[in-house]
C-alpha cells in the first residue's frame, strides 16, 4: 500500500514493495552551504518538532533514506524515484526523508545521542567533518575503491575531502563551487568583452565603471553575518593576497598576518568605491540572489541556484549570464573552493542486512544511466571522472562548476578541513572581520586582534 506522512513541513515518501508511490509534493527548503551554518555540538540537543525519531533497523523493517532538499527540485524527484526503483525491484520497503541540509543535520545529532540512526544519510563537507569522529558512519573504502574503478578515478576534491587515515567513510556525489554569476550584456554594452579576472582590484574597477546608480549597481556582495554566501566569498578573496585561518599543519593559526591585513585594506577600499548596493549590511543568503535576478548588481558570487532560478523563470535572461573564476592573487592563481555538496554515508545502525541493502542502494544510485541522468539535471559538478563527455558541459555556464571541481581547493585551505576548523566556520570569520571594519568603523588591524582571540579559543579546545 502507499502511505505518506507528513512532518512538520516536509512529507516522508514511503514505498511499500509492489507500491505506487503518490504525488512527492515536497517542500523544499534551500541549504546551499549548510556547511557555514552549523551550530555548536551542543546545540543539537532538541530534535525536530513533531517528528518522531526513525528507528534503527530491524530484522525485515523498511529503509530509512535522509536525503537533502536541494534547489534543483527535478534532480531531488529524479533521485527519489531511482531509490524507490531499486527498492521495488529488490523487494524492500524504504522510507525517504528529504528536508533542508540544516535540519538533516539537527536530527541526526538527536539520532546519535538516542542511537536510532537512519540507514543512509546525505552529507556535504561540513556534516562529514563534524559526524565522523563520532563513529556513526561504516568504513566504505572498498565500495569508494570499487565505483571510483567503474567511472576511471574520483577528482581530487573528492578524494580528500573523504579520506580519514587513509579510508573512507562516506562517498562523495557532487562537488559545488561558488563562482562570479554577472550579467555579460553589461559588460558587452561597456565595451568589456571579457570578465576582469586579473585581480579583484581590477573587478572592483571595472564594475565602478559600468554600474548606474541608483537602478544598477557593481557588485552584490553581503555585508550582514547572515548573508554567508559572502563567507565563501571572501575567503577566496582572502586566498588572492596569500591570507588564510590556519596553515598547512591545520592547527597553527595564521589570522595576525601581513597578507591577512592586505586583503582586510583591500576590502574597506572596495567598500569606499560605492559599487554595493545599499543596504548590502542588511542582507542574507536571498538578497544577492535577488539583486542579480532583478538586475540590480552585475555581479555576485553563488553557487549555482540562480541559473536555476533564471532557467525556471526568466528564461529569456538566461543567456545572458556570464560565469567566471575568481579573479587571480599575486601568485597568478585563481583560487575557488570546491566542496562536498551531495555524498552518502552508510551509518552504523548494528544491522548488518541493512547495512548491506543500503550498500546496495549506492550502487544503484552510481551505475551509468542513473549517475549520469542526475547530473544532467542537477546543477554542481559530479565526483568523478567518466562524465565529461557529457553534452551539458558545452554550455559555459555548466562548464565553468565542472572546471571549479576539477581544480578547486577544499574549504579550510592550505589545510584540511578539521572539525576544529569547522567549529570556527560557525562563528562566520570573515564576515566578523569584515562587518567589524564596514558597519562598526573598525581597523584592520582591531578586526584581526578579535578573530585571533575568538580562533585560539576554539582551537585550544581541540589541539591540546
Amino acid at each position: 500500500m502507499d502511505r505518506t506522512q507528513t512532518c512538520g513541513y516536509h512529507r516522508v515518501i514511503q514505498l511499500a514493495s509492489g507500491g505506487h508511490v503518490a504525488s512527492q509534493a515536497l517542500h523544499r527548503r534551500l541549504s546551499r552551504r549548510s556547511l557555514l551554518k552549523w551550530s555548536a555540538l551542543g546545540a543539537f540537543a532538541v530534535a525536530a518538532s513533531g517528528c518522531q525519531v526513525i528507528p534503527g533497523l530491524a530484522p525485515k523493517a523498511k529503509l530509512n533514506v535522509w536525503t537533502d532538499a536541494t534547489f534543483a527540485p527535478g534532480s531531488d524527484d529524479y533521485q527519489t524515484q531511482e531509490i524507490e526503483a531499486w527498492a521495488k525491484n529488490r523487494g524492500h520497503e524504504v522510507e525517504v526523508t528529504r528536508e533542508g541540509g540544516g535540519n538533516v543535520q539537527t536530527k541526526l545529532q538527536a539520532a546519535l545521542e538516542s542511537k536510532q540512526l537512519p540507514d543512509i544519510s546525505q552529507v556535504d563537507s561540513g556534516r562529514y567533518t563534524r559526524f565522523h569522529p563520532t563513529k556513526s558512519l561504516t568504513d566504505v573504502s572498498d565500495l569508494f575503491g570499487e565505483i571510483g574503478k567503474q567511472w576511471g578515478g574520483w577528482y581530487q576534491i573528492s578524494q580528500q575531502v573523504v579520506t580519514k587515515d587513509g579510508k573512507q567513510y562516506a562517498l562523495p556525489y557532487s562537488i559545488d563551487s561558488s563562482l562570479l554569476l554577472y550579467w555579460n550584456d553589461v559588460l558587452r554594452e561597456g565595451g568589456v568583452r571579457e570578465f576582469p579576472t586579473e585581480s579583484w582590484r581590477a573587478m572592483v574597477d571595472t564594475m565602478k565603471r559600468l554600474m548606474k546608480p541608483p537602478d544598477l549597481y557593481g557588485i552584490g556582495f553581503q555585508f550582514n553575518k547572515a548573508g554567508t554566501d559572502s563567507e565563501n566569498t571572501f575567503g577566496v578573496w582572502a586566498l588572492a593576497h596569500g591570507a588564510s585561518l590556519q596553515k598547512q599543519d591545520s592547527r597553527t593559526l595564521s589570522i595576525k598576518t601581513p597578507e591577512m591585513k592586505s586583503f582586510l585594506e583591500e576590502l574597506k577600499w572596495s567598500w569606499d568605491q560605492g559599487v554595493y548596493p545599499p543596504g548590502t549590511t542588511g542582507w542574507d543568503n536571498a538578497g544577492n540572489n535577488t539583486a542579480l535576478q532583478d538586475k540590480k548588481a552585475i555581479v555576485i558570487h553563488n553557487p549555482a541556484s540562480p541559473l536555476v532560478w533564471f532557467r525556471n523563470n526568466k528564461p529569456d535572461s538566461l543567456q545572458h549570464i556570464g560565469v567566471s573564476a575568481s579573479p587571480k592573487g599575486k601568485d597568478g592563481k585563481s583560487y575557488n573552493i570546491a566542496y562536498l555538496r551531495d555524498g552518502f554515508a552508510v551509518m552504523a545502525t548494528g544491522n548488518d542486512a541493512g547495512i548491506a541493502a543500503s550498500r546496495d542502494l549506492l550502487k544503484h544510485l552510481y551505475s551509468k544511466d542513473v549517475y549520469r541522468k542526475w547530473i544532467e539535471i542537477a546543477f554542481p559538478a559530479p565526483a568523478l571522472n567518466g562524465l565529461e563527455d557529457m553534452e551539458i558541459w558545452k554550455n559555459p555556464q555548466r562548464k565553468g562548476f565542472l572546471d571549479a571541481a576539477k581544480g578547486g581547493v577544499r574549504d579550510g585551505y592550505p589545510g584540511e578541513q578539521t572539525p576544529a576548523y569547522a567549529e570556527l566556520q560557525t562563528r562566520t570569520p570573515w564576515l566578523t572581520m569584515a562587518t567589524r571594519m564596514i558597519v562598526d568603523k573598525w581597523t584592520p588591524d582591531q578586526a584581526m586582534d578579535e578573530l585571533d582571540k575568538i580562533a585560539v579559543d576554539v582551537y585550544s579546545k581541540h589541539f591540546k
